[in-house]
């Protein structure tokens, strides 16, 4: 991505004061042209983004807040180089040249594209504390250098510029912030309230020059959003106002005090059903059929106004006690026009964006269903079929039948409309039946390969070369494993039985064990492994079976209470994949694994439960037949213990 232009390496501090230079996709080739020269003529070292696609990257909502807009990076010698650099630039680089705002830094002066903050210039293993470069001050003051996206100083390091705070503003006299709902190097989303009347409200930051995707600026979105909802009364928030403020434009509208809907829809899919409790189900399965219903009628409203909603996942719908809202209209447009970028994504097919807006929508209501009850999606039209049979086979494993996928047909014809489909929803039915089912007739021959949990990371973890240089270096190998952050088979954990196989330092492996123990969040089944801040993973590759496997693997006795607790993490009937290394393979494959340990029953008839399940998947070719056989083989052979 980078390439550097590092003159001395062994003259520059470890940390210091450092200069970020920004720009736009319209003009960094012309600050290229003018930064390059000057800073080869004096000898100054520096690095820049090299290759265009990745400009674009770092230019783009994709790029983290904290690292946008860094197009260069400049390292003075020290701080008497850095001070007359920052003059040098200031005069250099004309005032109306504009630049993305560097969030981490502080601008120098009124330049649009001059930054500076203070930091480390490489890593040091003597400055390092859990992974996290550190410096303590002459009081015993610590200040780490991790990302920040607010400028941020040691307490004892004076800034070269005065303080100039905003003291007051439109926005701070009528509105509390409250919480940051979502972070974008495009602008934040925030909950405040009215000062005036203590009402929710919404507030969008739109940050200038920041792209959405291919030349397409986040600030045209949100802009588009904004005259949009203006132009609906109902199932979307209602406008309030729209604020310039400094070099941001805010739009802020009426607060949805509610769930997005694959929160709101997990009680009642086949991820919440049980097996014996067949009317149970039934219910769920119904609810399920009504909050179908208001997202049909929901889409409708906005057809019936020559909207296309486009943008079409969960997380863009909000039920609140009693409607459905559609929250994010960034990507929505008229029915006469064209989307201002194309959409991809699990939802949403690269096809849809060139055929009718309406029809694109239903296909994409179709995929929806499909994800939020059973989490199934598919990756072209010619995978209709296998998932209406999947899906019949997933309901018929938990007792019921109905003819629910004639909706999802009808979404996927090509000329759908949703009044007809709403019509056809009220001869949509569900009653239970018995699910008979022996994997004596399916285990009709023995699996051709095995799939231990050393082979699969001998494979898979190419990473680990590091570590083996490192096997003397303790402190190097806890900045190592504190770098990791999958914690899974695929990360730490699977570092950590590699690191047993080849007789590392007990000392270290429990070191590395204890970083997974601390990262441990509360779910609904007691603690597990994270995948982000408020998401856990029960599969082998990046979650809890792969960190229960590791536990066994190091030293099960020791780490037994520990296994048994997060065992409870893995007792679910179904899950989003089926595969063994990221799915329910690799959860009943550990199943079976504690069964022969603890002997406990839930582990095996679990187990068994999620074996039944994935033949759905394997029946038509959505799951991989070996790793299946090799489970069920394991599951015959003690099936009598």
């Amino acid at each position: 991505m980078y390439k550097y232009k590092i003159v001395n390496e062994e003259s520059l501090p470890i940390y210091g004061y450092k200069i970020h230079i920004s720009a736009t996709f319209d003009n960094y080739k012309d600050m290229y042209n003018l930064l390059s020269p000057l800073l080869d003529a004096r000898k100054i070292s520096y690095k820049y983004i090299y290759r265009e696609e990745d400009v674009a990257y770092n230019f783009s909502v994709r790029e983290s807040p904290v690292n946008s807009g860094k197009y260069f990076t400049i390292y003075p010698e020290n701080d008497h180089v850095f001070l007359d650099l920052l003059e040098l630039l200031y005069q250099t680089i004309p005032k109306n040249m504009e630049g993305i705002y560097i969030l981490s830094d502080r601008a120098y002066k009124d330049s649009n594209t001059i930054f500076y903050r203070y930091g480390f210039f490489r890593e040091d293993l003597e400055y390092l504390e859990k992974g996290i470069p550190t410096l303590l001050g002459p009081n015993g003051e610590k200040w780490q250098d991790y990302q920040k996206p607010y400028f941020n100083l040691p307490e004892w390091i004076q800034d070269i510029q005065e303080n100039t705070f905003i003291k007051d503003s439109y926005l701070s006299r009528n509105y509390r912030l409250k919480a940051m709902l979502s972070q974008s190097s495009g602008g934040n989303v925030y909950q405040v309230d009215s000062v005036i009347e203590g009402k929710k409200y919404i507030l969008k930051e739109c940050r200038p020059h920041v792209i959405s995707f291919r030349g397409v600026e986040t600030q045209t979105l949100r802009k588009n959003e904004y005259e949009i909802s203006k132009k609906l009364l109902d199932h979307t928030p209602v406008v309030r106002e729209t604020v310039t403020e400094w070099i941001n434009q805010y739009y802020i509208y009426e607060f949805i005090d509610g769930s997005d809907l694959l929160k709101y829809t997990k009680a009642y899919s086949i991820v919440s059903y049980k097996k014996p409790n067949k009317e149970l189900n039934t219910k769920k399965f119904k609810s399920f059929l009504l909050i179908t219903r208001e997202l049909l009628e929901l889409v409708e409203y906005f057809h019936s106004r020559n909207i296309i909603l486009n943008d079409i996942h969960p997380g863009n719908f909000i039920k609140s006690e009693n409607k459905l809202y559609f929250v994010d209209l960034e990507n929505s447009y008229e029915y006469d026009n064209k989307p201002a970028i194309g959409l991809y994504s699990v939802i949403s097919l690269k096809e849809w964006n060139s055929i009718d807006g309406k029809v694109s929508d239903c296909h994409k209501v179709g995929n929806l269903l499909l994800f939020l009850l059973a989490r199934l999606h598919i990756k072209s039209m010619d995978d209709l079929s296998q998932s209406y049979h999947i899906l019949n086979s997933l309901l018929a494993e938990f007792g019921l039948r109905t003819n629910f996928t004639s909706i999802i047909e009808k979404l996927f014809s090509k000329d759908a409309t949703v009044s007809d489909i709403l019509k056809d929803l009220n001869e949509i039915y569900v009653y239970q039946i018995e699910s008979l089912h022996s994997l004596d007739e399916v285990l009709t021959d023995q699996p051709e390969r095995s799939f231990t949990i050393t082979e699969i990371i001998n494979k898979e973890l190419v990473n680990f070369q590091r570590y083996e240089n490192a096997k003397n270096n303790q402190r190097l190998l806890q900045h190592l494993m504190h770098r990791e952050k999958n914690l899974g088979l695929d990360g730490l954990s699977g570092l950590l039985i590699l690191m047993k196989i080849y007789d590392f330092d007990c000392d270290i492996i429990d070191y590395g064990i204890n970083i997974i123990i601390e990262k441990l969040i509360v779910a609904d089944n007691g603690r597990m492994v994270p995948i982000e801040s408020n998401l856990v993973s029960p599969y082998l590759n990046n979650g809890t079976a792969g960190f229960i496997r590791a536990l066994i693997f190091i030293d099960f006795e020791k780490y037994t209470d520990l296994i048994k607790e997060l065992s409870e993490g893995l007792i679910t009937e179904f899950a989003q994949y089926a595969d063994f290394w990221n799915g329910m393979l690799g959860i009943a494959d550990t199943l079976l694994e504690l069964y022969c340990y603890f002997k406990v029953r839930k582990y095996k008839e679990v187990a068994l439960s999620l074996l039944n399940t994935v033949e759905c998947y394997v029946k038509y070719s959505k799951a991989d037949k070996q790793e299946y056989l090799y489970v069920l083989s394991k599951y015959m052979d003690m099936k009598e213990l």
